[in-house]
């Protein structure tokens, strides 16, 4: 079975980052689908002293140089992908004007293709920031989310491996049939998973984690359960990926918030991984 992702693109190099990721993560591209997406800004609105005709002139040609610009950017990343083995076949591009914010553009693409991730580049991380000021997408944000989303903030083909952390919740093991499916895929990568002490006792929660990965196509030499110690499960992490340099950290959103960015960028773990890791990319099964 194919993986398809949804991969936002921009005029900023900074965007790279997750088709980089993509392709850095991925020995075989044949199996691999990518939707490009480009949410081109709006023309500025018209000027107090101009008639609706030089209004709407002056609007048509700022929409032209907008997409120009998007069409060039898309051209690049698209060219990028090729170089770096993506199958021409398999690549998919999408430019359109934007509706809403650009993050919130992307959000409902991903809603609607089901896709299996929605990728973002560092550039996203700070639209994901940017979208608290913005009361239409934090209206759009209220809805529920139903794919996982990578931030890539770098890419490195060197590091390998996921370290996913387990908490039990129903977004934990939402996550953990995320990571069996991708990793299913891609089998030069082993899953770390990275519990509690008290729920690694608890041998049953633990025989469902690695059922999830084994039903995935994953062998026992795949899978290794890490404990966590006590201390700040955050600060852990962004050791343990900086000693065994991952790929990857993997984890679901137990928080009760209605609202997807407070779930994605606040609570104990979560919002520390979101400001400081840097080397890795972060997976979030919101």
């Amino acid at each position: 079975m194919d993986r398809h992702f949804l991969i936002a693109v921009s005029e900023q190099k900074s965007a790279i980052y997750g088709v980089r990721f993509v392709s850095d993560f991925f020995s075989d591209k044949h199996p691999i689908k990518s939707t490009l997406f480009y949410s081109a800004p709006k023309p500025a609105a018209a000027f107090e002293n101009e008639t609706s005709l030089e209004a709407g002139s002056r609007q048509k040609e700022q929409q032209r140089k907008i997409l120009a610009k998007g069409k060039a950017a898309m051209e690049t990343v698209r060219q990028e992908c090729l170089d770096m083995g993506f199958q021409k076949e398999n690549l998919t591009e999408i430019i359109q004007t934007q509706v809403f914010s650009k993050v919130t553009d992307i959000i409902q693409e991903g809603e609607k293709g089901s896709y299996d991730a929605v990728v973002l580049g560092r550039r996203g991380l700070s639209m994901l920031e940017a979208a608290f000021e913005d009361s239409v997408s934090r209206a759009i944000f209220k809805e529920t989310v139903a794919f996982p989303l990578w931030l890539c903030r770098s890419s490195n083909p060197a590091r390998k491996n996921i370290l996913f952390y387990a908490d039990g919740s129903g977004a934990s093991f939402q996550m953990a049939d995320h990571v069996g499916f991708i990793v299913g895929l891609e089998h030069r990568h082993r899953v770390d998973i990275l519990v509690l002490e008290s729920l690694a006792a608890q041998s049953s929660l633990m025989d469902q984690y690695r059922k999830i990965f084994v039903d995935h196509g994953l062998s026992d030499d795949m899978i290794r359960f890490q404990p966590l110690g006590s201390g700040n499960p955050a600060k852990q992490i962004l050791k343990l990926i900086e000693k065994n340099s991952y790929a990857a950290v993997a984890l679901g959103r137990s928080s009760s918030e209605s609202n997807l960015l407070t779930r994605l960028v606040k609570g104990p773990v979560c919002s520390v991984l979101f400001k400081e890791l840097k080397d890795a990319a972060l997976w979030l099964c919101p």
